[in-house]
């Protein structure tokens, strides 16, 4: 994945202080438990003595006994922890507490980037795209169901007697519910929002990325016109290609994507067929997408055609949006 050394230094940064931060914690905690029990700072002590002690014996150097040795520490550890414990210290008050277990805040498990690492550059490219702005105004804690509308029965859901009300509460909120509780254990999961402008789909999609965001999930915001000006930035190597190159690489491997505003974007071959690419490989890699778009499901078949519309009506949960237009009816603004 490709980042600028700018980027890149800055996501180590990050990792880095985490890693200094889990040191400092750990020697303030030493500090404060060593003053109320000054027995500790003497096992830690005879601790380390005897770890040097075993260290050397264990590469054949010394006369020390390896297994006398080890049970010299064990017995000096469970003092140390029925002291600590009696005192109402947690077991493990004395121990390293990373950020990040996997990497230990190192940000890489062997060679590999770390999730959190992946998690942090995801972070950098939706800030370029505005979203940290977008999910302070739009998530689940300013919802609001009076905005719907409840004096008139949704027309394309005929005999069925349900209002734009009913019908968020019953059947949205469930599937953006499903969603959410499901999403570590239903992998691969992906919603089509399809409606007409200012029914809540962008809002929605924001709330969905706000909780699995504060759950710690990669989540990655695209509109529809920039990631295909992404694509052709990297393929035809226009502007900053590796920031382009390293964009469409986390596109493909962010646990989950949402692409807002779909037929939006300039639409020809090309487009298309990087729109495929997405959305193929996504769902062969079992990763989930959320997409929403104001065009019907008819006119996503004439605009994209039978190859790509067969992948949303295969994979995908369609997600109708019906009702009025709400974006003059919450704070001035609306759902979107």
């Amino acid at each position: 994945m490709s980042l600028s050394r700018e980027q890149y230094n800055e996501i180590m940064r990050v990792i880095s202080q985490r890693h200094s931060n889990a040191y400092n914690r750990l020697r303030s905690k030493q500090e404060e438990v060593e003053g109320q029990l000054p027995a500790i700072r003497v096992y830690n002590e005879q601790i380390s003595e005897l770890s040097v002690r075993r260290l050397k014996a264990g590469l054949g150097r010394g006369t020390d006994d390896a297994a006398e040795l080890d049970a010299r520490i064990g017995e000096l550890k469970e003092k140390k922890r029925r002291l600590m414990t009696d005192a109402g210290y947690a077991e493990d008050e004395l121990e390293l507490h990373f950020y990040c277990d996997k990497c230990k805040d190192t940000g890489y498990v062997g060679n590999e980037k770390c999730s959190c690492f992946k998690r942090l550059e995801t972070e950098l490219l939706n800030r370029e795209s505005g979203l940290p702005a977008l999910l302070a105004r739009d998530n689940f804690g300013s919802f609001r169901f009076d905005i719907f509308d409840n004096s008139r029965e949704i027309e394309e859901l005929k005999p069925k007697r349900v209002t734009q009300l009913d019908y968020m509460r019953s059947t949205v909120m469930q599937s953006v519910k499903d969603f959410i509780d499901g999403f570590d254990h239903k992998k691969g999961s992906n919603i089509l929002m399809i409606g007409a402008p200012g029914t809540g789909k962008t809002f929605l999609s924001n709330c969905i990325a706000k909780a699995l965001i504060d759950s710690r999930h990669t989540v990655l915001y695209e509109r529809a016109n920039d990631l295909v000006d992404a694509f052709s930035s990297r393929d035809f190597k226009r502007g900053d290609y590796d920031k382009a190159a390293g964009r469409i690489d986390r596109v493909n491997d962010c646990e989950l994507l949402i692409i807002d505003d779909l037929g939006t974007e300039f639409t020809n071959d090309y487009s298309k067929s990087r729109l495929f690419e997405v959305i193929e490989g996504r769902l062969s890699r079992g990763l989930s997408t959320i997409i929403s778009t104001n065009l019907s499901l008819n006119q996503l078949r004439a605009v994209y055609g039978a190859r790509i519309t067969s992948r949303f009506i295969g994979g995908y949960t369609l997600l109708p949006f019906y009702g009025t237009d709400l974006r003059s009816k919450k704070n001035g603004r609306g759902y979107e």
